[in-house]
């Protein structure tokens, strides 16, 4: 595990160095998400089979990610900025796993949504679901639609504070466990001398 330093404590083009390189990999994060999203199909064919299998794969590798994001807070020598992008990153996956069910749903009914979505639109309506905004342009019409939105409204509620104290803990607690390692081994210096 590597030692934890305050970035305020570095000179001030390494801290641009690390600052740009975490805005790159969230980006790429980023872009990846919505990459990945493109791929869900807008017109799933008659079978429940592959929106069902795309919806169990894209949790199993959400699952999979918000561990891997744990793990890598609790190992960075910069928790702070890893936690950032982690719930950045945590929170795309979210609303790209919900956006990924309002395009099949609109695929599959067109008249499930007030206009058809494409996947922009289904992961806008997901972000506007999600911060409670609600402009009114995209609603849900069908029982289904409607249904899936009650599920991420709830989810939402309970996202929003989980993910924001499990990754903040996470970084808390590696800042506070390498500070006392780092002042431990200052003291076991300062007694061998």
């Amino acid at each position: 595990m590597a030692t934890t330093a305050s970035l305020t404590e570095l000179p001030k083009n390494e801290r641009i160095k690390i600052l740009v390189g975490s805005i790159i990999r969230t980006l790429l994060g980023f872009f990846a998400v919505l990459w990945a999203l493109s791929l869900v199909p807008e017109n799933p064919d008659a079978s429940l089979w592959r929106p069902i299998a795309i919806i169990v794969i894209a949790f199993a590798v959400y699952a999979t990610f918000f561990r891997r994001q744990i793990r890598k807070i609790e190992n960075s020598r910069y928790p702070t900025v890893s936690s950032i992008e982690a719930l950045i990153l945590i929170a795309t996956m979210f609303l790209a796993f919900f956006a990924s069910i309002y395009v099949m749903m609109s695929g599959a009914d067109p008249t499930s949504f007030t206009e058809p979505l494409s996947h922009f639109t289904a992961f806008y309506f997901a972000l506007t679901v999600l911060a409670t905004v609600g402009f009114g342009d995209i609603t849900p019409v069908s029982d289904g639609a409607r249904f899936a939105c009650m599920i991420q409204m709830a989810i939402d509620i309970v996202f929003i504070a989980a993910m924001i104290r499990v990754v903040s803990s996470a970084a808390q607690k590696s800042s506070a466990f390498k500070a006392a390692k780092a002042k431990g081994s200052s003291n076991t210096l300062m007694t061998d001398l």
